[in-house]
């Protein structure tokens, strides 16, 4: 075919001015790209939170651990702390780490966070959980 001779159309293609159904999906795509990226920011900002968060609720169940009926015996003689060893703390505390770290710097592809961002953001909730529980029963 050479360039002077109309290109012939294909049957089942209509113009967009004849479907008003696509001009309404259209419509319904764009209003969801605008509304996506709010997702995003949201689980971005909730895990910065829970990461920043992570050191005054240590402190929080260091104070609630000291509370115990057992702190005083084991803070004044060593006797009837938490036989857990230090690896097991270091583990949730690197494992929220890493979570952080990927819920905080994965990219989003078309305008839609990334499934591994509620992952990691979820893995690093529930490592947070365990490494304050740890803290809490360490003195009793």
């Amino acid at each position: 075919m050479s360039n002077d001779q109309p290109r012939p159309e294909h049957p089942a293609i209509t113009p967009a001015s004849d479907a008003p159904e696509v001009s309404a999906v259209r419509a319904r795509a764009a209003a969801a790209v605008e509304i996506r990226p709010n997702e995003a920011r949201r689980f971005r900002t909730r895990a910065l939170w829970a990461g920043l968060l992570l050191m005054p609720a240590t402190v929080v169940a260091g104070v609630l651990g000291l509370m115990s009926e057992n702190a005083g015996r084991c803070v004044g003689y060593g006797e009837g702390c938490s036989d857990t060893p230090g690896w097991v703390y270091l583990t949730a505390l690197a494992v929220a780490a890493a979570a952080w770290i990927h819920a905080l710097c994965t990219p989003d592809g078309d305008s839609q966070p990334a499934p591994g961002r509620k992952a990691a953001f979820w893995t690093m909730i529930g490592a947070e959980c365990v490494f304050l529980l740890l803290v809490v029963t360490y003195f009793g």
